[in-house]
């Protein structure tokens, strides 16, 4: 086959591939920010663990049953009755109460027996039906309904300033401003910016589609072809820039996604219902240079730090060095055929272990995905009146899927290299 025709081919596959990983990594960029901006509006910390959505919710309650609250002709003689007797109960235990407090003087017996002779506690019952008439009618009074309603609400808001910090908004203001959110209540604008980020989400999912679907051909292209259009060191050099394209777009790219979500929440409270909605309890998302960098800069003790160092160098800088020693090859050049020349360019993809990471990456989304499921669906079956919708899920991500092709076309290579070594070698 003509050299002319080989490396036009391949240069189109690497101009192709360059311009799909610039654009899925843009794509991927812009979601990861959309996902991590999503996390941070429903974080449970923001709704059901929140002291002012339930300052909220009791608020609402306690108006509702004060609203409810109507005294009619029906129910007013069994109201004044209740309260009839609450104030029988209330008047002994006074009366009694008064006369085990002075039994110990003789002051104290005087005022007791002139209690008894003046009848003063018997007239206090007498009065009873008069009171209770007048609480009612004060309770069913529209302007002391008010006051009531206020006094609790301001009670309510006192024991939870009281018992409860402050919560900090900082992150979910930083995330709407950025996002344009326009001034309003600040649920209000929560509920906005979900929608709003869920939206654009959806919108660059559907638009990056088709990419991933021409991605998938042209590594299943770049695959076929190695060993069918790859005969010299100018074509190997051209798949390997192709090949880099994809191992960077693997590191750089989140490769495993871990979240897990109260998806809808309601129970019943003092008869009144309570739901809440899309409360984040855990979102993880992290690319390997990610892992890299929490691992060496932010990682607790010598074991984080040697995984790091672990990650960066089997699955970063071998891989990197052996495409650089393969870009180098040359047809007939006496160091291929060397034993460090066959170790850099033929066995050094057992030390680049990117398929073991591969492995390790599939293993860990299964792990979480029963791990979370598991603990998650405990939930539900806290108990009877609490209806529970939850989610657990890990997903992987297309920066998975570039480092799986990446390590698929870098074995291929290495076995094309071996064959075109062994044919110039002869």
């Amino acid at each position: 086959m003509p050299s002319w025709f080989r490396t036009s081919f391949w240069t189109l596959i690497f101009l192709l591939t360059g311009a799909l990983a610039l654009r899925i990594h843009q794509a991927e960029a812009r979601k990861a920010t959309l996902r991590q901006d999503l996390s941070t509006l429903q974080e449970v910390g923001y709704g059901l663990f929140n002291v002012d959505q339930w300052k909220v919710v009791v608020s609402d309650i306690v108006s509702s049953k004060i609203d409810d609250f109507n005294i009619e002709e029906g129910n007013r003689a069994e109201m004044e009755a209740r309260v009839q007797t609450l104030l029988r109960t209330l008047v002994k235990e006074l009366e009694q109460n008064y006369h085990e407090d002075r039994s110990d003087s003789i002051i104290g017996l005087f005022e007791s027996a002139a209690s008894s002779v003046l009848g003063i506690f018997e007239q206090m019952e007498r009065n009873i039906p008069e009171m209770a008439s007048h609480i009612v009618g004060f309770l069913d009074d529209q302007e002391n309904k008010e006051k009531i309603r206020a006094y609790l609400l301001s009670t309510v808001d006192r024991y939870a300033a009281e018992t409860f910090g402050a919560t900090d908004y900082g992150p979910v203001d930083e995330v709407m401003d950025r996002r344009g959110i326009p001034a309003a209540n600040r649920s209000v604008r929560m509920a906005t910016a979900v929608q709003a980020l869920h939206a654009r989400l959806s919108q660059i999912e559907k638009a990056q589609f088709p990419l991933n679907m021409v991605s998938l051909v042209l590594l299943l292209l770049t695959g076929v072809s190695l060993f069918f259009f790859a005969e010299t060191a100018v074509d190997v050099r051209l798949i390997v820039v192709s090949l880099s394209a994809w191992l960077v777009l693997g590191i750089r790219m989140p490769m495993l996604l871990i979240q897990a979500k109260i998806d809808h929440l309601e129970f019943q409270l003092l008869g009144e219902p309570i739901a809440f909605s899309d409360q984040v309890l855990f979102y993880q998302s992290k690319s390997i240079w990610d892992v890299v960098q929490l691992l060496l800069f932010q990682g607790k003790g010598h074991g984080a730090i040697a995984a790091g160092l672990g990650v960066l160098l089997f699955s970063m800088a071998v891989p990197f060095a052996k495409l650089l020693a393969t870009a180098l090859w040359r047809e007939n050049q006496a160091w291929s055929h060397s034993f460090w020349g066959k170790l850099i360019l033929f066995r050094s993809a057992k030390w680049a272990m990117a398929d073991v990471m591969v492995v390790a990456i599939f293993l860990s989304y299964l792990g979480f995905q029963g791990v979370l499921q598991d603990q998650v669906r405990r939930l539900e079956t806290i108990g009877a009146g609490l209806d529970i919708l939850t989610t657990a899920d890990s997903t992987l991500l297309p920066g998975f899927m570039a480092f799986l092709g990446f390590a698929v076309l870098g074995l291929l290579l290495s076995e094309r290299l071996k064959i075109l070594d062994e044919y110039y070698r002869n």
